[in-house]
Order: structure tokens, then sequence, then C-alpha cells
């Protein structure tokens, strides 16, 4: 599980990154339109923290 969720959130992570270098997306513009909170900047600190968590989590995992 621990490893599903780590690969998930990373793969969130490589697409918010993607769009900002490849499509050039401005970092505080919204991931979603109806959720100010969420801007690409938030979205992708978030999702590279989770995933670094669930990694962690898999590797001490026994």
């Amino acid at each position: 599980m621990f490893a599903t969720f780590g690969l998930y959130t990373f793969l969130l992570w490589l697409y918010v990154v993607a769009r900002i270098v490849i499509d050039q997306v401005p970092l505080n513009s919204l991931f979603f339109n109806d959720l100010p909170v969420f801007n690409f900047i938030v979205l992708g600190i978030f999702a590279f923290i989770l995933s670094m968590i669930f990694m962690f989590l898999f590797l001490i995992e026994k």
C-alpha cells in the first residue's frame, strides 16, 4: 500500500513539474478552478512530501 501511494504521489509531482516546465504554467495559477488553496506550487510541494513519506514508510516496513 505504501509503495502504491508513494508511486502515485510521485507521478502527481512529476505531472505538476512537467506542466510548470513544459507548459510554462505560472506557479501561482490554480490547479483546480473551484479550490483557491491548491495552486501549482502548493500541490507540487504537498505531492513531493507525501511521496517521500510513503516511500520511507515502504522502506522501513517489515
